[in-house]
């Protein structure tokens, strides 16, 4: 059997999840569940960053210690992503034994290989980003990130011979073996590489809450570089069976935000220790709320566990991947969720399948002449519609998939209009279980598409079909799949 080994970044917990995560994480679950779907070994990693100045910072604030803070924070995730109907396989945690252990050890091959080395550091740090910033990219001597003013330090610190491994990974890159999505972030990194990009530090000094430098008891693991070898950790690193399994990943989803870490500073740190790269990144936009920057000052933070009890699992999940394609940069329209809702599921697929049900209930009993097959015009528009929606699915492209998707459903409810069963119905016309199987194998088609971006609805769906089949449901066996809000 084929593996897929699939990951998302681990978020850093120094507050709740927000639906710029949840973006991320049906995404990728999406994908996930459509290589399941394919029969592919699937193993999907999520996770928490719990390490840092920042999080001693917040849990010192709230009165706690930092394990406790943390502790608290994993719960809202994992609370988040039950809630959107997200299956990871393991939920990594930088705290846990068994990063810390392969950290080490990864650590140690770094070292082993020459690639670490004592220097000092002297540059402007944002604890918001928990990463050093050029003076060039502030706004009026703000980061422009988290708007507030970076502190400027002197430290020593050890650092990673990245410079070294840059020629090899802009080859890589160049050569598709390391395939960066989409094209424009592809550009991006090797622009970067040509700009020049300096060896980074591996370590802070006096930084109580991180993993222990082990060649320096003043010194404790950057936590960047930490977060970053979650994804082997995760698969017990460096001599289990699911490391041996499972490794390289063949895909990591980011946001464009963290590039520079996953498509240098990564492949770099992979390289020193003598492991495979991963086989594809793909990089999704930022995005806006409303037009706006996402704000706790604003009060446009979307809770993910509010937008699912509001609007459910599936629908949550339909509204956030349908606003623009993941490549770009985009603004996802808050405001307008109710409409969208209504329009496009309740309406749309949901309408269809209510009216085209109720029909074959009312007119056949469930029960249809199978002499009478579908109409070849839709079957050829199935197929063109699975068609691309494959490509674009193969290509990351969900946005677009669904798109194929509801044009399909939009050109079968046209097809009902056009054939008029309830006429055909009264007229006693043979023509009607012609229809009325044309419509259920359109349903079952829309079914397998939707499946990877709606899990528990479609199976809804599936088993109501199955007893309309056997001719077990009545008129007032209702499907109510999305009721109106």
């Amino acid at each position: 059997m084929k593996k897929f080994y699939i990951t998302t970044p681990i978020y850093y917990a120094s507050g709740k999840p927000h639906i710029g995560h949840a973006f991320t994480m049906i995404f990728a679950d999406t994908i996930a569940r459509r290589k399941k779907l394919q029969g592919e070994n699937v193993f999907f990693s999520a996770g928490l960053d719990e390490y840092g100045s920042k999080i001693e910072g917040k849990a010192k604030k709230e009165n706690k210690e930092p394990q406790v803070f943390v502790d608290e924070i994993a719960k809202t995730y994992l609370k988040a992503w039950d809630s959107l109907g997200i299956a990871c396989s393991d939920f990594i945690r930088t705290t846990s034994a068994k990063h810390k252990a392969g950290v080490l050890e990864f650590v140690k091959k770094l070292k082993d290989n020459g690639d670490i080395y004592e220097g000092e550091y002297e540059g402007l740090y944002c604890v918001g980003c928990e990463n050093f910033v050029l003076e060039r990219n502030l706004v009026n001597g703000l980061c422009p990130d988290h708007l507030i003013p970076p502190q400027k330090i002197k430290e020593k610190n050890y650092f990673f011979r990245l410079k070294k491994y840059l020629p090899e990974i802009k080859n890589k890159i160049e050569s598709g073996e390391l395939k960066i999505i989409p094209d424009s972030r592809r550009n991006e990194t090797l622009s970067m590489i040509e700009s020049g990009v300096a060896d980074f530090s591996i370590t802070r000094e006096g930084l109580k809450w991180g993993i222990p430098f082990p060649y320096d008891k003043n010194q404790t693991i950057y936590v960047w570089a930490d977060a970053l070898i979650n994804y082997a950790t995760v698969l017990d690193y460096p001599d289990s069976e699911n490391f041996k399994k499972y490794w390289p990943p063949d895909l990591h989803v980011i946001g464009a935000e963290i590039n520079k870490f996953h498509s240098l500073f990564w492949p770099a740190m992979l390289m020193s220790a003598g492991l495979s790269l991963p086989k594809e990144v793909f990089i999704h936009g930022l995005f806006t709320i409303n037009g706006q920057k996402m704000s706790k000052t604003i009060g446009n933070i979307i809770d993910p566990v509010d937008l699912a009890e509001k609007f459910g699992a599936d629908a949550a999940r339909y509204l956030l991947l349908s606003q623009f394609p993941a490549s770009e940069h985009g603004d996802v329209k808050a405001d307008d969720f109710v409409n969208k809702y209504n329009s496009d599921l309740a309406n749309g697929v949901g309408n269809l399948l209510e009216r085209s049900f109720a029909m074959v209930i009312d007119y056949r009993a469930g029960i249809l002449d199978d002499k009478n097959g579908v109409e070849e015009k839709i079957k050829l528009l199935a197929e063109k519609t699975e068609k691309s929606y494959e490509n674009n699915f193969d290509n990351y492209k969900l946005y677009e998939a669904l798109a194929d998707i509801f044009s399909f459903i939009k050109n079968l409810d046209r097809y009902i209009n056009d054939e008029k069963p309830w006429v055909l119905n009264k007229n006693k016309d043979e023509k009607l279980d012609n229809v009325l199987n044309t419509l259920l194998f359109g349903i079952e088609k829309i079914i397998v598409w939707l499946k990877p971006f709606m899990p528990s609805k479609t199976e809804e769906v599936k088993n109501y079909l199955t007893r309309l089949k056997k001719g077990e449901l009545k008129k007032e066996d209702k499907l109510g799949l999305f009721k109106r809000v």
